[in-house]
């Protein structure tokens, strides 16, 4: 490190505090089973365990319950600000990016709670490990609501019969069988 001009050697601490002036901004928290988190990627990291997992939802506005409900957890986007979050039986996809802030409490065994807030608005979702879904108010499967029309399923390439040998020829054989009856 070169001298001032005026020939004294700067002081540590002044070379320490030009290292440190970006951490004063904001330093990432820490948090043990509950917690407010603040920051876009902490939001998604807290609601990861949610992911295909069935929760009950209350929709709270004023300190008045709007709607409640139960669904399962498709999505948890954290960088997408475009897309809304929405809470249905059928499906469930949360934007932290909708909400100011997520309170958790992860300290029962089992138990996961988040209150998901933005103004005066607040969405609560809880999930039991090893609760039924109760049975008062039934819920409409995808199957049920669309039971009139066909059903899409995606199969991974590994499934098709043509994936492996084949009874009576090698894999891609014209003609061929496999051992469950079924031509490639």
């Amino acid at each position: 490190m070169a001298a001032p001009r005026n020939g004294a050697a700067r002081p540590l601490r002044y070379a320490l505090s030009r290292m440190d002036h970006d951490h004063h901004e904001q330093l990432p928290g820490i948090f043990v089973n509950q917690g407010l988190a603040i920051g876009r990627a902490d939001k998604a990291n807290v609601l990861r365990p949610l992911l295909r997992q069935t929760v009950s939802y209350r929709r709270q506005q004023g300190g008045v319950t709007i709607a409640s409900g139960i669904g399962w957890v498709e999505e948890v986007l954290g960088d997408d600000p475009e897309v809304s979050s929405i809470f249905t039986p059928l499906t469930i996809t949360i934007n932290v990016d909708a909400f100011d802030s997520v309170q958790f409490d992860l300290e029962e065994v089992g138990h996961l709670r988040y209150v998901l807030r933005r103004g005066d608005e607040a969405i609560e979702l809880e999930y039991r490990a090893g609760v039924p879904v109760p049975d008062e108010a039934p819920l409409r499967t995808w199957l049920d609501v669309r039971a009139e029309q066909y059903v899409q399923i995606e199969l991974p390439t590994s499934a098709w019969p043509s994936a492996g040998p084949s009874v009576g020829g090698e894999a891609g054989d014209e003609g061929s069988v496999d051992s469950e009856g079924l031509e490639p």
